[in-house]
């Protein structure tokens, strides 16, 4: 089986499924995978977007959530939970849309309930493509070194840092204090020290 661009969050009993994608193709991909045939655009507006299609004529409906992964990292892990939490709250709404129940009737704890599940399940799907784009990373800077020495040139930057990362080593050695000050002809003067 071939494995989808996107994750699949469940709704519970109410039986409807919600894409979350990271990019326009693996939304592009849930559109095709719907029957979707009308154009639309994972993201219009910001960083993320939840989506409630219905196509005219058909039966064909899809619930998604897309979001711009790289804009996303870019984020602190606080205003990243934020923004998933917020997508959910509207795809909560979407869903009750769906399966055709009146947001208004739906009951409080009804609601929080299909919220906390939709949002666990979002949250992650969010962990895991980080933990597979982290790996692909890591996977291109192997290969990267493996190429170099092959081709015997020099060793890229990448593998400078012994604890793999690309970064430039943000710890620097302290510098060392002199006990002696120098005069004016740069000859070294006696500590003076005070006694107690």
């Amino acid at each position: 089986m071939k494995k989808r661009p996107y994750y699949v969050a469940d709704t519970g009993f109410f039986g409807a499924k919600v894409f979350i994608c990271f990019s326009d193709m693996s939304f592009q991909q849930a559109l095709k995978d719907s029957k979707i045939t009308t154009r639309h655009n994972a993201l219009d507006l910001g960083i993320a977007e939840s989506h409630y299609i219905q196509q005219e004529g058909t039966h064909n409906s899809m619930l998604a959530i897309a979001f711009n992964y790289d804009e996303m990292a870019k984020t602190d892990a606080l205003e990243r939970m934020g923004t998933i939490y917020h997508e959910v709250s509207h795809t909560v709404t979407h869903i009750f849309e769906y399966v055709g129940e009146d947001d208004s009737k739906i009951g409080d704890e009804a609601r929080s309930y299909l919220g906390e599940h939709v949002f666990k399940q979002v949250f992650s799907a969010y962990a895991t493509e980080e933990d597979r784009r982290e790996c692909l990373r890591k996977r291109n800077r192997e290969a990267l070194i493996k190429l170099g020495s092959k081709i015997g040139g020099s060793q890229p930057e990448v593998d400078i840092n012994s604890d793999g990362s690309a970064g430039s080593d943000s710890v620097p050695e302290p510098k060392r204090v002199s006990r002696r000050t120098k005069d004016a002809n740069r000859e070294a003067e006696q500590e003076t020290r005070t006694g107690f």
